[in-house]
């Protein structure tokens, strides 16, 4: 049985909003009759705050029902996390998670006459 943790980088962004994209990690192949696993996280760089996210398996075969996306889920801070298995023995397929990231901007102050 094995897990792999993956790490995130920073996507292209523009002024506002901006993809922040874990590198892609392997989920391994099936083995001993265990599925392969692994996870990854994505997360929003300070000053920045998560307003989503996802991940996508893909698969290292056409057997696309052996890849499976298990959760994806916001974590603690500005962080997305998923997990992913692999039950099939023969190829290993693969993992990445984004993370919606906005910049904080103060609000005005509003007052009543």
């Amino acid at each position: 049985m094995a897990m792999v943790v993956g790490t995130a980088s920073l996507a292209e962004a523009d002024d506002v909003v901006r993809v922040v994209q874990s590198e892609p990690v392997t989920i391994p192949a099936a083995s001993g009759g265990f599925p392969g696993r692994a996870a990854a996280a994505a997360q929003c760089p300070a000053g920045e705050t998560r307003t989503g996210g996802g991940a996508i398996v893909t698969a290292g075969n056409s057997y696309a029902d052996r890849y499976q996306l298990g959760a994806s889920a916001p974590i603690g801070g500005e962080s997305w996390w998923a997990f992913a298995t692999n039950s099939d023995p023969s190829s290993p397929g693969t993992l990445q998670v984004y993370a919606l990231c906005a910049k904080v901007v103060s609000a005005p102050v509003l007052t009543t006459p």
